[in-house]
């Protein structure tokens, strides 16, 4: 028979190892990682509210997951500054509503201050899966050939 998982016992509180740090105004608690880590028990840091249809929670993270996320947005960032405008100039989203039109062709690269297209170089290589699959999308070509 399989033995029914506890909450957190927090009796020995003083005993408890010191909770990672990400800044000195995070506070971390003992519970599961909500993420990619398998919910693993560990100290978690509340990174917010998650609702899906009628249901909310408060979502939680260990610190290999929140830095995961965290590189995770700073490639969505730095593939929006690399992201192709319109024929009408408007920066090309990534993501789209079903009630967005569709994207307009052709798609051209971000003027410079002259008013000639530019390709922009990355500074970096993307850090994450996400950011390899935005490079691609927004450039035609695998980040590791750069």
């Amino acid at each position: 028979m399989t033995p029914v998982p506890r909450l957190p016992d927090l009796t020995h509180a003083d005993d408890r190892p010191v909770p990672p740090r990400l800044g000195d105004s995070s506070d971390w608690v003992l519970g599961r990682c909500w993420l990619w880590c398998a919910n693993r028990h560990t100290w978690v840091l509340w990174l917010g509210p998650a609702s899906t249809t009628g249901h909310h929670a408060s979502l939680y993270a260990c610190e290999r997951c929140v830095d995961r996320l965290h590189h995770t947005i700073i490639d969505y960032s730095e593939a929006m500054i690399d992201a192709p405008l319109d024929a009408t100039g408007i920066r090309v989203p990534l993501y789209l509503s079903p009630k967005d039109p569709p994207r307009p062709v052709p798609l051209l690269p971000q003027p410079s201050a002259g008013g000639t297209p530019i390709h922009r170089a990355r500074h970096r290589r993307p850090r994450t899966v996400l950011g390899r699959l935005w490079h691609r999308l927004i450039t035609g070509r695998d980040p590791t050939s750069n």
